[in-house]
């Protein structure tokens, strides 16, 4: 990532000081970053980007070339999947003859898939999935499908690093949604687009989106209402921590821990909503604040039992990011291997994963099980 900060600050023609005044941070840290000698959060490359006028991706690279056949054919099924959601418009009903059943018994393995992390093999699916939903006669049930299963593409493109693929999807969910006129589904489709948003740095846009739909579920007793509110509000911590407003994440944290002890653990929309939800959304909120000592404390409470592995996967990357930011390098790569032991489609193209195993190498920290990591990344090791 140095190398295309870098490249771009020369393209402009600026000074590394010229630069880092734009971005508000110091002309040294700047130097620092170009050269791989500082990390960067999630946070700090939304400043560099505007600050060289790009975008995020722009900075993190989009679809790395893997050493892992399965992302290889997930990359490959993700530029199908586009081209299919292009050919098959909202308006009107595709040329596939698919029954309710067929579909919904599609729609519940594609959504297994992705929650065991097999991203590969959910976008292989989805390829066929997506017109079958749309040949389906009976509207309200292909729309109640379609929410569901744009959520996953959204998600599935996003994990594999197409965030312009997964705003589609996230699209056509929040199109779904709106045509069901269903709060709770329109709930969980602004939390779908701001998720997207939230990756390309666009923390403003992505707030509005949660606070927009979390007014319509203000109150409300519909079924599943409650959860998703609760989810929003932890969409919500994240994006106003990306906008330097930590009083204010940590309101929308406190509420979010407050409903979650109301509602307990529940599955509803795929959400795996709960008390553990919330604590996973804390460990990370910790860590992006510069406190990995209490993230670390925060996830000795955390039972991962049942937990679905898209969920799992995110608790031991972020395990390792704390680690590794404490000194404890050796358990940091130990956190990234039991990542990737969980779900090694997501631990290997995850920009996190690779940002904290570039921090260790940077350190001259090299072990056989970090170097095979890292190969399996793409990732130098020299």
């Amino acid at each position: 990532m140095g190398d295309r900060i870098r490249a771009r600050r020369e393209l402009r023609g600026w000074s590394v000081r010229y630069a880092a005044s734009r971005a508000g941070i110091s002309h040294t840290s700047w130097s620092r970053i170009e050269r791989g000698q500082q990390r960067t959060d999630r946070y700090m490359v939304v400043d560099l980007a505007a600050a060289l006028e790009c975008s995020v991706v722009d900075l993190t690279g989009q679809a790395y070339t893997p050493a892992d056949r399965q992302l290889d054919a997930a990359r490959i099924d993700a530029e199908r999947v586009w081209r299919v959601m292009m050919d098959t418009p909202m308006a009107g009903r595709s040329a596939a003859s698919a029954t309710a059943e067929q579909v919904h018994r599609e729609a519940t393995l594609v959504r297994g898939l992705y929650g065991r992390c097999d991203y590969a093999g959910a976008l292989r699916r989805l390829a066929d999935l997506v017109p079958a939903m749309h040949s389906l006669t009976d509207r309200k049930t292909a729309l109640t499908e379609m929410v569901a299963v744009y959520g996953v593409a959204m998600g599935s493109l996003l994990n594999v690093s197409f965030p312009a693929h997964a705003w589609l999807a996230a699209e056509r969910c929040a199109e779904a949604a709106g045509l069901l006129d269903d709060p709770v589904a329109i709930g969980v489709a602004a939390a779908n687009r701001a998720r997207v948003s939230a990756y390309s740095g666009a923390y403003g846009p992505a707030r509005d989106l949660c606070d927009a739909a979390s007014a319509d579920l203000t109150g409300s007793g519909q079924a599943g209402a409650m959860d998703v509110l609760g989810f929003l509000h932890l969409a919500r911590a994240l994006h106003l921590a990306g906008l330097r407003d930590q009083a204010g994440a940590e309101d929308h944290l406190d509420e979010a821990t407050r409903i979650a002890a109301h509602t307990g653990e529940t599955e509803r929309w795929d959400l795996a909503w709960g008390p553990r939800n919330v604590a996973l959304w804390l460990m990370a909120f910790l860590i992006d604040t510069g406190r990995p000592e209490a993230a670390m404390t925060a996830a000795a409470g955390v039972d991962l039992t049942g937990l679905p592995a898209v969920r799992q996967v995110y608790f031991w990357l972020d395990m390792g990011r704390a680690a590794e930011a404490v000194g404890r390098d050796r358990d940091a790569v130990r956190m990234l291997l039991a990542a990737e032991r969980v779900g090694p489609q997501h631990a290997r193209s995850s920009v996190s994963a690779r940002e904290t195993a570039r921090a260790i190498l940077r350190k001259g920290a090299t072990s056989p099980e970090l170097r095979g990591l890292c190969e399996r990344m793409s990732l130098a090791t020299q």
